[in-house]
């Protein structure tokens, strides 16, 4: 599979170790916010009398980020891809940048409509963009559904990319499975299962992905030296 090019090698390694980290990030903060995210719907105005910015704004800088980290690490993939395998890298590039777009400007809205009309108490017109219910029926719920759809097939394209080594092959695995396990953020809205079984494969999906995060900077690192 490997184009040898120490400056593309060199920023894929990082961006995959950003990534990884702000994956880590996201998913322990996120954690942190599910009391807040399931806890009894009271009313908006309820709601933005008790909104607390920071644990929020803990969980959206980071998912924030990955968009960007993902997106580069996909660019270096695809730069990085012999030519017969150049419709994968293609391919998975095509979807991180829809993945990108989306996801990054729907936590921007939140960033700077939502959380500081929250702050003053300011509901008008905030009930379907606000994480609470009836999210996931929501724009948040659909943006993130569609967005992450877009990451998720953006992993299983570039899963086709590893075949030669038994890293290779691990990342492929990951890289597979952290795709398929994603999904569920697209399908949950649409078919809504128990909480505890999105919880679990939620979990499961984050671990995936902060593994296969992690093992991609290692194949960066060994051809950038």
């Amino acid at each position: 599979m490997i184009i040898k090019n120490n400056k593309v090698q060199q920023i894929g390694f990082w961006s995959a170790i950003l990534a990884a980290i702000a994956e880590l990030w996201f998913s322990i903060s996120f954690g942190l916010y599910q009391p807040i995210l399931y806890a009894p719907w009271h009313g908006i105005q309820a709601y933005a009398d008790n909104f607390e910015v920071e644990p929020f704004i803990a969980w959206i800088i980071p998912c924030f980020l990955l968009t960007i980290f993902f997106l580069i690490m996909m660019v270096c993939l695809h730069a990085s891809t012999s030519e017969e395998k150049k419709i994968w890298s293609l391919l998975a590039v095509v979807f991180a940048i829809a993945y990108a777009i989306i996801i990054s400007t729907l936590y921007y809205i939140q960033a700077v409509v939502v959380v500081p009309n929250l702050v003053r108490h300011s509901t008008d017109g905030l009930a379907l963009w606000i994480f609470a219910s009836p999210y996931p029926h929501s724009f948040p719920g659909a943006l993130e559904g569609i967005g992450y759809l877009f990451m998720c097939l953006s992993l299983i394209s570039a899963s086709r990319l590893f075949s030669e080594d038994k890293l290779s092959k691990w990342i492929s695995r990951s890289f597979l499975f952290s795709g398929i396990t994603g999904l569920i953020i697209f399908t949950n809205p649409l078919y809504p299962l128990p909480i505890i079984i999105v919880l679990i494969v939620a979990v499961a999906n984050a671990i995936i992905l902060f593994g296969s995060l992690s093992l991609a900077s290692i194949w960066f690192k060994q051809f950038s030296k």
